[in-house]
Formats: structure tokens, sequence, C-alpha cells
């Protein structure tokens, strides 16, 4: 008796704060052969509620629930604040996956032990702005994902085109920074039984370089790649994030 052809992985997109699931257009152009999947996280896009993504492991829940039962062996890709919800959705699936940060950290605040994350106070700060004055800091946001970049005005005005045109809810931008501030999946990084990879820039105002070091350290046998650019990096090189993304799906 012949075996059955083994399931082709399924690159599932997460994208990260602000954005909507349009983010992953060009990348999702060059990876047609990857069965690219696009979820969107809770109270961003098309999907209601918001409230969840405080916690991570409640917004991977969602993901999970709109998860297509076709899928069988996922390849978790989250920029940004969406590579914490994929390291959550990873630590609850059973079966084969692999997981690849883009831009991503398993804990963006900086802490004891990881010196590489975002001051606190900064975090924080994003919080008050988005309560006085959330056009302004969706701009500087924009601003700051494109610094680094080959054309870091055309990269901002490309993000914030992007933030306006499907913009998230209110509730889903402040437990996505909730979850930004005190969200720490280090030890899931560490222990996940599959393939992991991470794809950082190496100007990044948000996730800095260093970061590569403490991944490492973490986890020896991750496949790490640090690229010229900033925290919005892929969107100028999605070529070579889909070459990447390739490596780690071989």
């Amino acid at each position: 008796m012949k075996a059955a052809p083994r399931q082709a992985p399924t690159v599932v997109l997460i994208h990260g704060w602000g954005f909507s699931g349009a983010i992953w257009d060009a990348l999702r152009t060059r990876i047609d052969d990857l069965d690219p999947l696009v979820l969107e996280l809770p109270g961003h896009g098309d999907v209601p509620g918001g409230a969840e993504l405080a916690d991570p492991r409640l917004a991977a829940q969602s993901l999970l629930r709109r998860l297509p039962a076709q899928v069988r062996e996922p390849v978790w890709v989250g920029w940004s604040l969406g590579a914490i919800v994929a390291l959550a959705a990873a630590e609850r699936w059973q079966g084969a996956q692999r997981l690849v940060l883009v831009a991503g950290t398993p804990r963006f605040a900086r802490a004891p032990g990881w010196p590489c994350g975002m001051p606190g106070a900064e975090l924080a700060a994003f919080g008050v702005e988005l309560g006085r004055n959330r056009t302004l800091l969706e701009r500087r946001f924009a601003a700051l994902c494109a610094q680094g970049g080959r054309a870091p005005a055309r990269l901002r005005r490309q993000l914030a085109e992007q933030m306006t045109a499907r913009p998230a809810v209110l509730q889903g931008l402040q437990a996505g920074l909730d979850a930004l501030t005190r969200a720490d999946l280090r030890a899931v990084w560490a222990g996940l039984d599959a393939p992991v990879a991470a794809w950082l820039g190496q100007h990044d105002r948000l996730v800095p370089p260093e970061t590569a070091t403490g991944l490492s350290e973490l986890r020896p046998d991750a496949r790490i790649r640090l690229v010229p650019g900033g925290h919005a990096a892929w969107l100028e090189r999605p070529d070579d994030l889909a070459r990447f993304l390739r490596e780690v799906v071989a």
C-alpha cells in the first residue's frame, strides 16, 4: 500500500499592530507556491473584538478558531505584534509546524536578563499618546517602522496609508499595546518542539538588532537572519523574505 501524500505546509501570515492583512499583499504574491494564508488580529481588518489581544494566548485562540480545517502543517509567520501571537499559536498547536518571527521578539519590553527590549516607559508613552491623538501616534509609529529603510520617506507614507485604509478599532489598538508592554513568551520560544527562525532588521528602532543574540542564546538551533533595514525592512525586501521562508520550509 502506498503511503498517503505528505500534507504541504501552509504559511500563515499574521500582521502587526494597527495594520490589516493587506500589509502582506506584496509578499503573498511571491510565495503562492507556499500556500499563504492571511489571518487578521482581533480588532484589526475585518475581525471584530479587540480586547482579547491584550493576552496573546487569547488572541491565538481566536486565530486558531479561524484556521481552515485543511491546514495540517502551519508555518507561523508573525510580524511585530503578530510575532507574539504566532508564538502563542505555536504553543497551542498539536502537530508538525514551524515558526518565523519577522522583526519580532517573544518579549518587546526590556526586563532583567533581557536587555534587548524597548524601555517600558517608551511603550507606556504609546498608550498615553493613543488616548490623546491617535492620528499623531499612527504617523509616528509609521515613521519608526520606516527608519533604517532604503527609502524611509516613501516607506513611511506606504505604512501610514496602510493603517488608514482599513483602520483598527480603538479597543484593538489599546489591547495590542498592552500585549507589547506585558507579554513574555521567552519560555515558549526556548521550549517549542519545532524549527524556529527570525528575520530581523539591523536598524530596527522597535526590535533592536541585539535581539538576534538574545534569541540565539535562548534557542541555539534557531535560524537567525539579520538584514539591512528597520522594522518594516521586509516590505522593501519581499523577495529576500520570500527566499528566507522557502529556506525555513525546506
